[in-house]
């Protein structure tokens, strides 16, 4: 009787082990943007044909206040615009493509893994409730390291949006992270693909 029954605390203590480890996979199964992108365009065109009353919109527009960047190597970059007060997401529903913001090499500034939820917390949760929004953007289309998805859970960040990096954010951190300190960054010797960004009209 004592071998059955010890028996049977292996065995649930081993199956309470398994169901722990398949949590954690879940937990820290990577993040595809294409995927989710995909699958919120589903989500919103059943709701179109089902007449429901739920109402959902697809991603607009593609900056906010503080820009979160994950390069190819998985390290973290950090930059902020000037904050601009929007109602109603005015005339975001015209931004189909990314405007050009001017952005420099020393805007952009490095953040250590080790130092992420202390940098976040500073510089976003210090705000107004409704400024702590975060953009976080990629240069691959899956996200492996998914830390910061456990900063935005606990901290309790309301509102983020995660889309690919845009071709202004690419070039001005491939000339930041240029180990050749002769070279300079002048975005109007950069052959622009007009196809990817709205450049300012020149007079």
């Amino acid at each position: 009787m004592t071998r059955i029954f010890v028996g049977f605390m292996i065995c649930l203590l081993l199956l309470n082990c398994a169901k722990k480890e398949e949590k954690a996979v879940n937990k820290n199964k990577p993040y595809i943007i294409s995927y989710e992108d995909k699958e919120l365009q589903n989500y919103i065109d059943s709701l179109k044909k089902s007449n429901s009353k739920t109402v959902a919109f697809p991603r607009k527009g593609f900056y906010g206040e503080h820009q979160l960047i994950i390069d190819k190597k998985g390290n973290l970059y950090f930059y902020q615009k000037e904050y601009i007060m929007i109602t109603c997401s005015y005339g975001s529903e015209n931004d189909t493509l990314p405007h050009f913001l001017g952005l420099e090499p020393k805007d952009i500034v490095r953040i250590p893994q080790k130092n992420l939820t202390d940098f976040l917390s500073e510089n976003i949760l210090t705000k107004e409730k409704n400024r702590q929004i975060l953009i976080i953007a990629s240069q691959k289309d899956t996200i492996k390291n998914t830390s910061f998805f456990e900063f935005l859970n606990k901290k309790n960040i309301d509102t983020y949006i995660i889309r690919r990096t845009t071709q202004e954010e690419d070039t001005v951190l491939k000339y930041k992270n240029n180990t050749n300190k002769h070279i300079y960054y002048y975005p109007d010797s950069i052959k622009w693909d007009k196809t990817k960004i709205k450049l300012p009209v020149k007079n």
